[in-house]
């Protein structure tokens, strides 16, 4: 080693290089922000199954009611197995929507609730759309009355369904 290469080495060791800064490194916040808060497929699969578990809890809690009071007894307890199926049936969807999404589990569940808005809205356009077409078939062209809206009921319905899917998304939590 000749003499300059000897008296330039102890000084590069002496003086410390500056650091580079280094890139932040992906977090889970981050990760979550590029992927969205809403995972559409899994609320999607979560709708479906809501929607199904409600077609069966529903039907069979409707058939033990009018085997148990007969036909004129689902008349005062309609609303209760309705009010209740949809809870449970929402409460799942949510659940299991937030539960495949692995996050934002209220998010998920909103998201549930709000299908089933949509669906019971879809649902009620076409039980009139099919009132109203079959009394212009008939040929009688008069106004047919399809009775008055209850805002009562369309409130608390919607609510029923934000609420079930919110605390079913919420009780998705890995503990």
């Amino acid at each position: 080693m000749s003499k300059a290469k000897q008296r330039r080495a102890p000084a590069r060791a002496r003086t410390a290089r500056p650091a580079r800064p280094r890139p932040p490194r992906a977090g889970a916040a981050v990760v979550a922000a590029e992927r969205g808060q809403v995972s559409w497929s899994s609320c999607l699969i979560g709708l479906f199954a809501g929607e199904v578990l409600l077609f069966l809890v529903s039907n069979l809690a409707l058939g033990i009611t009018n085997a148990a009071f007969g036909s004129a007894g689902f008349r005062t307890a309609d609303g209760g197995i309705v009010g209740v199926s949809t809870f449970l049936a929402v409460f799942f969807g949510g659940y299991l929507a937030a539960r495949l999404a692995g996050r934002f589990g209220l998010y998920q569940g909103v998201v549930v609730g709000a299908g089933f808005i949509a669906v019971g809205a879809i649902f009620q356009l076409a039980q009139e759309a099919q009132i109203v077409h079959s009394s212009l078939a008939s040929g009688t062209h008069t106004l047919v009355d399809l009775g008055p809206m209850s805002m009562g009921n369309l409130i608390s319905g919607d609510m029923l369904a934000l609420v079930g899917g919110s605390i079913g998304g919420l009780f998705s939590r890995r503990r």
